[in-house]
C-alpha cells in the first residue's frame, strides 16, 4: 500500500482542538416561500382542484370495508415542486392535512382526520378570491400554487414491483408471504394500534401475522405475513397501508474448492485475550475453522427462530476471515500470517439458506442483534447483507438504512456495510468485446445498479468493490476492469438525497470474460481468497468475490480507531475512518470505448467515494502527516468556528506538495417517508486571513440550503457576504461543499505545490468553520458532531508535528486563562 505524500514514521498521538468560544448562535428568521406563480387563472385552478377533492372524498365515500377496516381519506398530492420545507409542512397542518410521505420527487402523500376536508376548501375559497386590498398575493398563494393535482391514494401506489409479478402467476388461495410497511403517522402509539388493528384484520380472515414491529426513531412501521393471494390482493385496497412486497432472495456465495488443505493453515497466530472487539451480524461463523479458531469471543444467535450461531451457509465465516485476518491471498503465498489484530463476536441473523427467518422481520432481527453487539462492547459492527428487493429509488429511506441510521445514533455504533451486488446482464446491454472497459459508463446509465438496502444509510460507511491486483489468467480470458478499478458487480450511488455513497471502497475481486464467446466467468485468478465454511465442504480456502468481501476491510480501519478512541463518539471514529481514505483514480471513466471528453470527473465518486481506506493512516499522525480531532455539539442553526495553525513549512519557498484533509460526521435524527430524510444537515468551509469574530458572524449572516431550496438572509454589521471572501482567503477544496454537505459523512480535499501567502494585518491561521442548518429538529436540540483536519507535508519540507501540537496547546492555555479572568 503506498502513502499519500507526507506520511513517514507514525505513533504520533491526533492533537485535540477546541474550537474558537465566539457566540455562534442563529439569530431567529422567517423562513418565507419565493418563485413566481405557476397558475395564472387562480379561480380556474381551484375549480380543479375543488375537482379533485370532490373526487376523492366521493371515492371514499362510496367504498366499503376492506379486511372489516374502514376507509381512510388518504391523498396523493401531485406538486409543482420537488422539496418540503418544514415551514411547507406546517401549511399542510393547517389545512387539515397530515403528511405521511414526502420521498417521492413532487409527490406528497397525506390523510385527512376531517372526512369533508373542510380547513382545506375554505383555505382553497380563499386563494381563489384572489388578492385583498394591498396585498400583491392571494390568500395561501405560495401553498396553493404548488398544487398540480390531488388523487386517491390506490392499490397501484401500494403493489410492490415484485409482488405485482407473482400476483400474475398465482391462484387467489395459493399462500404468500408479504412485507407489510404501514402507514407512520408521526407518533409511535397511533402506529402501534393501526399495526394491531390490521393484524387482527389479518388473522380474522384466515391469514398470519408472525411479527410487527414499529421505530419511532426511524419512523417505521412493518409487519410480515402470510395469507392467501386473495387477502393480499385485499391488503392493496386497505388505507392504512403503505406498500406490500414479497420476501427478498436469498445471498449467493460464488465459491469454489481450493486446494489449500488445512494442515497449510494450523498453527496460526491468534489474537490476545485484550485485543479489542469487533462484531459481525451474518449467516454466523464456523468459530472451529482453521483461520478463525482463536479468533471468535462468541458466535450466538439472537433469534428464537435461528437455533445458534454455527453458520450453515458459508457467507459469514467468508466475511468473518477477512474481518479477522485481513487480505488472505499474500499470506496464504507466503505462509506468514500476522497475528488478529481484534477478536470477533458474531450474531448469526440467516438461515441456512442466507435469509432471515421466514416469519420475523429482517428489522426485528437486526434491532435484536445490534443492541447485543453494543451490550458487550462492540462499537464497529459489519453487516455485509443486503435487500435484493430493495434498491434505493429516488429520495426515499428504505427500511433498514432508516433503522441502521436510528441505531446508529443510539447505540453510538458504527455500521459499515456493502453497496450490494449486480450481475453485469442487469445493466451491460450485450456482452461484447469493449465489456471490459465499458461497463462503468453502462452502469452510470443504467437505472438497475443503484444502491442496495441497507447501502443509503446516511450515517452507515458504505462500501463498494474494487478491482483485485490480477494474477495469471486462463488463455482467451480477460478480466472486467483494472487493478484498482470499481468492480464490475458494485452498486454505485450516490445516496439518499445525492448524498455521496459509496464512502470508501476496498479490494474484492472482479469477473473475467471469454474473449472468443463474450460470456462472463468466474476463475480463482480475478477472486479474493476467504475461508470455506460451507457445510459439507472439503476445502478450507475458497475464492469468491463482491462487495460484501469490500466491507470487512472498512470494518478493520474502523475497529482500529475505536481501539485507540475507546471514549469517543461513533461520530469520531466514522470520520477517522474517512481520514484515512487514499484518493482513487477516476481514470476507469476515461478509459472507455465510449467515453465523451467533458464527461463530469465527479461521477467517479459514485463508484469510490472518498478512496480507499488505509489502517496506516486512521489512528495515528506522523512527524509530517498531522491530524487535529475535535468532537462538540452545535445548536440549531448555529455556527462553532476552529483555529488551525499553519505550519512554516506551508510558508516555505519550494516547489513541493503540501495539503489538508477535513472530515465532518454526524449523526441526525431521521424519517423515513420525507424528502427531509436527515433533521438537520452540517457542512464545513474553511477560510483564513480574517478576524475569527468577522467569521463567526460572515457564516451567521447568509445560510444556503440547496436541498430544501431555500435562502436566508441575515444582514450583518459590515455588510459582508460569505460569497464574497477573496479565493486566497476562502480554501476551494473537492469536493465542493454543496456537493459532500448532502451527507452525514463528509470529506474534502485541497493541496497546494506552491507556498501559501502571508497576511501581514490579519491571522494566518486557517479557520475550519461548521455550520448546522436546521430542517425539522426541535429548536432546542445540539446536534453532536466529530471533526477531524489533516496537514501534511512531503518529504522535501521540515516536519510540522511538534509545531503544531504546541501550537494547538498553547492557544488552548490562552483561551483557559483568558475564561478564568472573565
Amino acid at each position: 500500500m503506498i502513502p499519500l505524500p507526507g506520511f513517514d514514521e507514525g505513533g504520533q498521538p491526533h492533537v485535540v482542538v477546541e474550537r474558537v468560544q465566539l457566540d455562534g448562535s442563529r439569530r431567529k428568521v422567517r423562513r418565507g416561500f419565493g418563485g413566481g406563480r405557476n397558475f395564472g387563472d387562480r379561480k380556474k385552478h381551484a375549480n380543479d382542484l375543488s375537482d379533485d377533492v370532490d373526487f376523492v372524498l366521493s371515492d371514499v365515500a362510496t367504498r366499503t370495508p376492506t379486511l372489516g377496516i374502514d376507509p381512510r381519506l388518504i391523498l396523493v398530492v401531485e406538486t409543482m415542486t420537488s422539496g418540503q420545507s418544514v415551514a411547507e409542512e406546517a401549511n399542510w397542518q393547517r389545512s387539515g392535512l397530515r403528511i405521511v410521505d414526502t420521498s417521492t420527487t413532487k409527490r406528497v402523500v397525506a390523510f385527512s382526520d376531517d372526512p369533508a376536508m373542510s380547513l382545506f376548501l375554505a383555505r382553497l375559497e380563499d386563494y381563489s378570491s384572489g388578492p385583498k386590498k394591498g396585498q400583491a398575493s392571494a390568500t395561501h398563494e405560495a401553498f396553493f400554487d404548488n398544487i398540480d393535482n390531488v388523487r386517491p391514494y390506490g392499490s397501484q401506489d401500494r403493489v410492490g414491483v415484485e409482488l405485482q409479478t407473482v400476483l400474475r402467476q398465482v391462484g387467489r388461495d395459493d399462500d404468500l408471504t408479504v412485507d407489510v410497511e404501514v402507514w407512520y403517522p408521526g407518533d409511535v402509539t397511533t402506529a402501534e394500534s393501526w399495526l394491531t388493528l390490521i393484524s387482527d384484520a389479518i388473522g380474522g380472515a384466515g391469514g398470519v401475522v408472525h411479527d410487527a414491529f414499529s421505530s419511532e426513531a426511524s419512523g417505521l412501521a412493518l409487519m410480515r405475513v402470510s395469507a392467501s393471494a386473495s387477502i393480499v390482493r385485499q391488503l392493496l385496497d386497505v388505507d392504512l397501508v403503505a406498500k406490500v412486497e414479497v420476501l427478498p432472495e436469498a445471498l449467493t456465495i460464488n465459491a469454489s474448492p481450493s486446494e489449500v488443505s488445512a494442515d497449510t493453515v494450523s498453527d496460526l497466530p491468534l489474537p490476545n485475550n485484550s485485543s479489542p472487539l469487533v462484531g459481525i451480524i451474518d449467516s454466523g461463523v464456523v468459530s472451529n475453522h482453521p483461520l478463525l479458531r482463536g479468533c471468535i469471543v462468541e458466535a450466538v444467535s439472537t433469534s428464537a427462530w435461528i437455533e445458534d450461531g454455527a453458520d450453515r451457509h458459508g457467507h459469514g465465516t467468508a466475511v468473518a476471515s477477512i474481518l479477522a485476518r485481513g487480505s488472505l491471498d499474500g499470506q496464504i503465498s507466503s505462509n506468514d500470517w500476522d497475528a488478529p489484530p481484534f477478536r470477533v463476536v458474531s450474531v448469526r441473523v440467516l438461515d441456512e439458506n442466507a435469509q432471515i427467518p421466514p416469519y420475523r422481520l429482517a428489522e426485528r432481527e437486526l434491532t435484536d442483534a445490534a443492541i447485543y453487539l453494543a451490550q458487550q462492547g462492540v462499537r464497529v459492527i459489519n453487516l455485509s447483507l443486503g435487500d435484493l428487493n430493495g434498491m434505493i429509488v429516488g429520495n426515499r429511506a428504505p427500511s433498514i438504512a432508516a433503522l441502521l441510521d436510528a441505531l446508529s445514533r443510539s447505540l453510538n455504533v458504527v455500521f459499515v456495510v456493502p453497496t450490494g451486488n449486480v450481475a453485469p446482464r442487469e445493466y451491460a446491454g450485450q456482452f461484447d468485446e469493449s465489456l471490459a472497459v465499458d461497463y462503468p459508463l453502462r452502469m452510470l446509465e443504467s437505472p438497475n445498479a443503484r444502491l442496495l438496502d441497507p447501502a443509503p444509510a446516511a450515517t452507515a460507511l458504505t462500501v463498494s468493490s474494487l478491482v483485485s491486483p490480477l494474477g495469471p489468467l486462463p488463455l482467451g480470458t480477460v478480466s472486467l476492469g483494472r487493478a484498482g478499478w470499481p468492480s464490475p458487480v458494485s452498486r454505485i450511488g450516490p445516496g439518499i438525497g445525492d448524498a455521496i455513497k459509496p464512502e470508501l471502497c476496498a479490494p474484492a475481486g472482479t469477473m473475467g470474460q471469454e474473449q472468443e464467446s463474450y460470456a462472463l466467468v468466474e476463475p480463482d485468478a480475478l477472486q479474493v481468497a476467504v475461508a470455506d465454511g460451507r457445510v459439507n465442504s472439503t476445502g478450507v480456502i475458497t475464492h469468491d468475490f463482491g462487495s460484501s468481501l469490500a466491507a470487512p476491510h472498512v470494518s478493520r480501519v474502523a475497529a482500529l480507531v475505536a481501539s485507540k478512541y475507546p471514549e469517543n463518539s461513533a461520530n469520531l471514529i466514522r470520520a477517522l475512518t474517512l481520514q484515512s481514505a487514499e484518493p482513487v483514480s477516476s481514470d476507469f471513466l476515461s478509459a472507455s470505448t465510449e467515453y465523451v471528453e467533458g464527461a463530469p470527473s465527479a461521477e467517479g465518486r459514485r463508484f469510490v467515494g472518498y478512496g480507499q481506506a488505509s489502517s496506516l493512516r486512521s489512528a495515528e499522525s506522523a512527524i509530517r502527516d498531522t491530524v487535529l480531532i475535535a468532537e462538540s455539539n452545535i445548536p440549531v442553526d448555529g455556527v462553532h468556528l476552529y483555529a488551525v495553525p499553519v505550519p512554516e513549512a506551508f510558508f516555505t519557498r519550494k516547489r513541493a506538495s503540501r495539503g489538508m484533509t477535513v472530515t465532518l460526521s454526524f449523526d441526525p435524527l431521521v424519517r423515513a417517508r420525507r424528502m427531509d430524510y436527515l433533521s438537520t444537515r452540517l457542512k464545513f468551509e474553511v477560510v483564513r486571513g480574517l478576524p475569527a469574530d468577522e467569521v463567526i458572524e460572515l457564516f451567521l449572516s447568509e445560510a444556503d440550503d440547496a436541498a430544501a431550496g431555500t435562502r436566508v438572509k441575515i444582514p450583518n454589521r459590515r455588510g459582508l457576504k460569505v460569497s464574497g471572501i477573496p479565493t486566497q482567503k476562502r480554501i476551494a477544496m473537492e469536493p465542493a461543499q454543496t456537493v459532500r454537505s448532502l451527507g452525514a459523512n463528509q470529506l474534502a480535499r485541497k493541496t497546494w505545490q506552491n507556498s501559501l501567502p502571508r497576511f501581514n494585518d490579519f491571522p494566518n491561521d486557517f479557520f475550519v468553520v461548521v455550520q448546522s442548518l436546521n430542517r425539522w429538529a426541535p429548536p432546542t436540540s445540539m446536534q453532536p458532531y466529530a471533526l477531524t483536519v489533516r496537514l501534511w507535508v512531503d518529504e522535501k519540507l521540515p516536519p510540522i508535528y511538534e509545531e503544531v501540537r504546541t501550537k494547538v496547546s498553547s492557544a488552548r492555555i490562552r483561551a483557559r486563562g483568558r475564561a478564568q479572568t472573565r
